[in-house]
């Protein structure tokens, strides 16, 4: 049986094309993952960035003896994370809270936090000992959280992170849409988001994307109409309201 002839190369020029094309309408639309270049997270062009890469400010392909061991942290970390201490949402606190909560921030959001509690230096990566303040340099809006209990951060006044997705509660006449079935704004299921089926700040927001709507913090799904969704579109992907 004679062997199928290869595509001649401007058919699968054209045919690239074609896919390409069709990736293309779909990334210009809301959170898409149009990548992380020329994102909030690109901090190439910042004056305290000594290497002035994109990546390594959090990531690093190998560890070169570092001291800190910040791999450690997961997904190849190279950025210093938090000491602080969280005040977190609990049943006792909240009777509506469903989902198993873990005692401080881990998996995603503990290395967001790195940057985002305004204890750590923006700057503390790799070699660098760090010396920038995040609420020196960057919005404070960008501060989670905003507040302290004592001695602790308290995010009690943000959305519950490092908690179960409360699993018994999805469904006809419950209170949450099932994840498998709730999708984002580019068509990824809300499980996907999850993490070992916890919900983390990398849940609702993407990290390495871009703020394709101003003003959305790279949000998944826009919030409001204003910024190209519906009322109250983020909530109402996973809250049956």
């Amino acid at each position: 049986m004679p062997m199928p002839m290869p595509m001649p190369r401007t058919c699968q020029r054209s045919l690239w094309s074609l896919l390409l094309g069709t990736v293309s309408s779909a990334v210009l639309a809301f959170g898409s993952g149009q990548g992380v270049r020329n994102s909030p997270h690109d901090f190439a062009t910042d004056p305290w960035n000594g290497r002035n890469e994109i990546c390594r400010v959090c990531h690093v392909p190998h560890d070169h003896g570092q001291a800190a061991q910040r791999y450690l942290n997961g997904l190849l970390w190279n950025h210093a994370v938090s000491s602080a201490t969280y005040t977190m949402y609990d049943v006792a606190w909240s009777s509506t809270i469903g989902g198993a909560q873990s005692v401080q921030p881990d998996g995603h959001s503990k290395l967001c936090l790195g940057c985002h509690d305004g204890t750590v230096g923006i700057d503390s990566f790799d070699k660098y000992a760090g010396g920038a303040w995040f609420m020196d340099d960057y919005n404070p809006l960008f501060k989670v959280p905003a507040f302290a209990d004592g001695g602790n951060l308290d995010v009690r006044g943000t959305h519950p992170i490092s908690i179960a997705f409360p699993a018994g509660e999805t469904g006809d006449g419950k209170n949450f849409t099932d994840p498998t079935v709730a999708t984002w704004n580019n068509g990824d299921s809300v499980a996907s988001t999850l993490e070992n089926g916890r919900l983390q700040c990398s849940t609702c927001h993407d990290v390495h994307d871009q703020d394709s709507v101003a003003g959305t913090r790279l949000l998944r799904t826009a919030q409001t109409v204003s910024a190209g969704g519906v009322a109250s579109g983020m909530c109402l992907t996973c809250h049956v309201k």
